[in-house]
C-alpha cells in the first residue's frame, strides 16, 4: 500500500480535496528537482498527460499501452504493459487513492497498484473504445469515462474505406473493481473526452460538437447547453470556475449567430442552471481549453487560451499510409525536403494568445505569434527520420 494521500491535478481535473486534503490552489515545487531526462527502450509514441502524485513521482503512459513510473529526480521504478491482446491506452489515465486506472482500446479498465506497479485488477467493461485522447475522470469513488457501447460502425468515405468507430456513451465505474455505475448516452458522440468536476456528485463534459452537459453519478442529465452549431467540433474541455463553466469548440457549417465559418466559440454557462451568459468569437480555431486566473491589472478572474489550426499529420506517417509498404523508402528524398524546407509544403498557420473577462467574456489583450509554417507539430516529422533510414 502506498504511504500518504494520493491526488492527480492537471487543468480539467483537479485532485479530491475533502478526501486528500488537497487544495488545488496550492501546488507543489516540482521545480527544485534537478533536471533529467529518459529516452525509451522501444520506439513508441507519448501524447498522454504525465500524472504526478503527492510525492512528486512521475507516471508516463503511451499509446502502445506502456506505462512507466519515475522518481522526482528520474529514476524508472516499474513499468506496466497492458498487452496486444488488450489493445493500447491512447487516452490519459487517473489516479485514485494508491491505483494507476486505464482503459485500453479494447475496452479493458486497468487498475494498478502505484507502489509496486503490479496490476491488481483488470475488466472488460465495454466492446471498444475510440484512438482520441480521452481522460479519465475519477471522483467519489467512481471513475468516469467514454466508450463505444454499442459499437456502432459507420462507412467512412476516402481512397481507402474503412469503417469508423467512435465513442457513443459515457459510462461510470466502480474505483473499486470496475463494475458499473452509470450509463449515459449523449445527443451525439464524444470526441478526447475531458470532464471536470466540483465532486458534487455530477460533472460536465462536451460532446464532439463542443456542446456542453452536466450529468450526475447516476447518470441523469442535469442540463444540456446545446450545440453552437451541428456541423461545429471540439477538441477541448469544459473548465468550472467560480459557478460558471467554459467551453470552447469550433464552427464548422457556414455561417450562424454572426459567426464566421472554421473561426473559434468560447462559451460560458451558469454552473446550476446551464443557462448560456455569454459567447465570444475567436479569431482562430480553438483547440484548447481555458485557463482560470488572476491577471495583474484585471479586475476579477481572466480567461487565457492559445489558439490556431493544429497542424497535420507528419507526411511520412500519411505516405505510409497511402502507399504499399514496398515503395515507401524510395520516397525518402522527399521527406527529406520536407524537413529541410518545410516552407514549400506548408501553408503559414496564425496563431495567439488571448485574454478574456471570465465575467462578460470582454477581450483584455491579444498577444500574436509568430505563424507557424510546418507540416506537423515541431518534431513530429523528424521523429521517423530514423525508421525511413532502417527501412533504406
Amino acid at each position: 500500500m502506498a504511504s500518504g494521500a494520493r491526488w492527480h491535478h492537471w487543468p480539467m481535473q483537479k485532485g479530491t480535496p475533502e478526501r486528500t486534503g488537497y487544495s488545488p490552489h496550492v501546488m507543489p515545487n516540482i521545480s527544485k528537482s534537478e533536471a533529467w531526462t529518459w529516452q525509451a527502450e522501444i520506439l513508441d509514441i507519448h501524447r498522454a498527460t504525465p500524472l504526478i502524485d503527492d510525492q512528486l513521482n512521475v507516471y508516463v503512459t503511451s499509446i502502445a499501452g506502456r506505462s512507466v513510473k519515475f522518481s522526482p529526480d528520474g529514476k524508472k521504478l516499474w513499468s506496466h504493459y497492458t498487452g496486444v491482446e488488450r489493445g493500447g491506452v491512447p487516452g490519459v489515465p487517473v489516479i485514485e487513492g494508491d491505483r494507476l486506472l486505464m482503459l485500453s482500446t479494447f475496452g479493458f479498465l486497468i487498475s494498478i497498484d502505484l507502489e509496486t506497479g503490479a496490476e491488481v485488477w483488470s475488466r472488460k467493461v465495454t466492446q471498444m473504445s475510440d484512438s482520441t485522447t480521452d481522460c479519465l475522470l475519477a471522483t467519489q469513488g467512481v471513475v468516469v469515462l467514454s466508450a463505444m457501447d454499442p459499437v456502432v460502425s459507420t462507412l467512412a468515405a476516402g481512397r481507402t474505406q474503412r469503417w469508423n468507430h467512435e465513442n457513443n456513451r459515457v459510462l461510470g465505474l466502480s474505483v473499486s473493481d470496475g463494475s458499473v455505475v452509470f450509463k449515459f448516452a449523449p445527443y451525439t458522440t464524444v470526441y478526447n473526452f475531458q470532464a471536470s468536476t466540483q465532486h458534487d456528485g455530477s460533472f460536465v463534459f462536451q460532446d464532439v460538437t463542443g456542446a456542453v452537459y452536466r450529468v450526475t453519478l447516476e447518470g441523469k442529465l442535469v442540463w444540456y447547453g446545446g450545440a453552437i452549431d451541428p456541423k461545429s467540433a471540439s477538441t477541448a474541455a469544459a473548465v468550472i470556475s467560480e459557478g460558471k463553466v467554459y467551453a470552447v469548440c469550433n464552427v464548422g457549417g457556414g455561417m450562424k449567430e454572426g459567426m464566421s465559418e472554421g473561426k473559434g466559440h468560447l462559451h460560458a454557462y451558469d454552473y446550476v442552471t446551464g443557462r448560456k451568459l455569454w459567447w465570444q468569437e475567436l479569431p482562430y480555431e480553438g483547440n484548447q481549453a481555458v485557463a482560470v486566473g488572476q491577471l495583474p491589472g484585471a479586475k476579477g478572474l481572466s480567461l487565457v487560451m492559445g489558439m490556431g489550426k493544429n497542424p497535420g499529420i507528419p507526411w511520412f506517417m500519411l505516405v505510409a499510409k497511402i502507399l504499399p509498404s514496398w515503395m515507401v523508402p524510395w520516397t525518402y528524398p522527399i521527406y527529406a525536403l520536407t524537413l529541410r524546407y518545410p516552407h514549400w509544403f506548408a501553408w503559414p498557420q496564425n496563431r495567439a494568445i488571448l485574454a478574456f473577462d471570465a465575467e462578460t467574456g470582454d477581450l483584455q489583450w491579444w498577444h500574436e505569434l509568430p505563424a507557424y509554417q510546418k507540416l506537423a507539430s515541431e518534431g513530429d516529422n523528424d521523429a521517423f527520420q530514423s525508421d525511413v533510414k532502417r527501412e533504406d
